[in-house]
C-alpha cells in the first residue's frame, strides 16, 4: 500500500518496461468496491525551463509530438537522471536541447501533470542570462527546432491559448511575475 493510501492494494502486475514502466494494479477502495488501475509508478521526476536571454528573448523549442501529429512550442526540457537534482538536470536539459547555458536558475514550482495516470513530478524553472555556447545534436528520433522570440509575442502566445504544450504553459504562467519583477516583461 502507498504511504497514506486509503486503499488496499491486492495484486500489482508490471505490463509495460520500455519506454516506459506501466503497472496494472488491482485495489479496494475506501468503500470496499475493487477497481484495476492501470498507471505510471513513479518515482519519476522531469524538468522545464524557460531560458531568458539579456536580450528579452527566450529560447524554446519547436518539436513534433507524434501522439499529437503537431509540432508544439515547448520550453526545454526532459527527464531527471538518478542522483541528478533537478537544477542540474534543467541546466543539462538546456544544454543537450538548444545548446545554451544560463546563469541564474530559479525554481518556479513542482507539479504533478497528470495524476490520473502518472506518479511523475514535473519540476519548472526559469533561467537568466541564457547564452548558445555550443552547438546542438538531438537524440535519434527527436525532431526539434530552436525558436528565439521575444517574450512578448511568447506571453501574447499563452494568452490567447495558442501554447499547447501544458507544462510550457505552466512554466510561462508561473514565470511571469519573476519576469515582471525584473523589468523584464511589462
Amino acid at each position: 500500500m502507498k504511504k497514506d493510501s486509503p486503499w488496499e492494494s491486492l495484486e500489482v502486475e508490471q505490463i509495460l518496461d520500455y519506454p516506459v514502466r506501466l503497472v496494472r494494479e488491482r485495489l479496494r477502495t475506501h468503500t470496499g468496491k475493487e477497481l484495476t488501475y492501470i498507471y505510471r509508478p513513479g518515482p519519476v521526476e522531469a524538468v522545464f525551463i524557460l531560458p531568458v536571454t539579456v536580450k528579452r528573448t527566450a529560447l524554446l523549442i519547436r518539436q513534433y509530438r507524434h501522439p499529437t501529429g503537431k509540432f508544439l512550442l515547448e520550453v526545454p526540457a526532459g527527464k531527471v537522471d538518478e542522483s541528478e537534482s533537478p537544477e542540474n538536470a534543467a541546466r543539462r536539459e538546456l544544454l543537450e536541447e538548444v545548446g545554451a547555458q544560463v546563469s541564474q536558475v530559479n525554481p518556479l514550482v513542482t507539479f504533478h501533470p497528470q495524476p490520473s495516470f502518472t506518479a511523475v513530478v514535473f519540476h519548472s524553472f526559469v533561467g537568466f542570462a541564457a547564452e548558445v555556447v555550443q552547438a546542438v545534436a538531438h537524440e535519434e528520433g527527436e525532431l526539434i527546432e530552436t525558436i528565439e522570440m521575444p517574450l512578448g509575442e511568447i506571453y501574447e502566445l499563452l494568452d490567447s491559448g495558442q501554447i499547447e504544450d501544458a507544462p510550457t504553459a505552466l512554466t510561462l504562467f508561473y514565470a511571469r511575475p519573476k519576469l515582471i519583477e525584473r523589468g523584464l516583461l511589462d
